[in-house]
């Protein structure tokens, strides 16, 4: 499947939202792979999440924005970084509030659009990026239930719309991840991947008392990421 991701030579200010993981940190290269002017700004959407229960995120997250600025060093980054209390969690309390727009939702998800918007209204961006994408065909437990879905004619809005005046992307939304990785595999970006974190298990033995940063924390190869991300890779071979 083709994506598209619009982009204009004449932007000046970009937002992605990046987590750490393999989707954001793709796009985010596509994307920086695009700019040739130097006169731009990168704005990077991180949020700090779960911090007592998996503290290495926010470190993930870094490791990846330090490898992109370094890599586009002809384009200007700047990192927005919000914080989601645990009690807020889809996990935690699951989609017991109403947003905005009628739809019910955890507090984490009127957290991450609502920070987005008021970063993208005070530094003026032109377009928003976001890089979730649908599930896999296999009904792994514990997915993300509204990514099952087929594109159609009245759901394209979920892929590109204009929301508070600037253009809302989500390039990846109705392809899975074994397209991210092949994608990796095309571009030769093993090294980025291999600095992603796709794993949100939980270790009784490691939290935010004892964690040290940059410290190795192994992957549970059990919840939803790391099947998805197991299956994915097992399709590019």
């Amino acid at each position: 499947m083709n994506i598209n991701i619009p982009f204009d030579k004449n932007w000046k200010n970009i937002a992605i939202s990046l987590s750490g993981g393999a989707d954001s940190a793709l796009l985010s290269f596509l994307v920086c792979s695009m700019i040739t002017e130097s006169d731009v700004t990168i704005h990077i959407i991180n949020h700090i999440r779960c911090w007592k229960t998996r503290p290495w995120q926010q470190n993930d997250a870094t490791r990846v924005y330090n490898w992109l600025s370094n890599r586009f060093n002809n384009i200007t980054f700047k990192r927005h970084t919000n914080f989601i209390p645990p009690e807020l969690e889809y996990g935690s309390v699951g989609p017991n509030l109403t947003d905005e727009y009628g739809k019910k939702v955890s507090g984490d998800n009127i957290e991450k659009r609502s920070y987005a918007e008021f970063i993208c209204f005070n530094e003026q961006c032109e377009v928003y990026y976001n890089g979730v994408t649908r599930n896999p065909p296999q009904a792994f437990f514990n997915r993300m239930i509204e990514r099952d879905i087929e594109p159609t004619k009245e759901n394209k809005h979920l892929e590109y719309t204009i929301h508070m005046g600037i253009i809302a992307s989500h390039p990846f939304r109705f392809v899975d991840k074994s397209w991210i990785m092949l994608k990796y595999k095309e571009l030769d970006l093993q090294e980025l991947l291999d600095i992603t974190r796709s794993c949100e298990g939980e270790f009784k033995d490691l939290n935010y008392k004892n964690y040290t940063p940059g410290q190795y924390v192994p992957i549970c190869n059990n919840c939803f990421w790391c099947k998805e991300r197991a299956w994915a890779i097992e399709q590019t071979k």
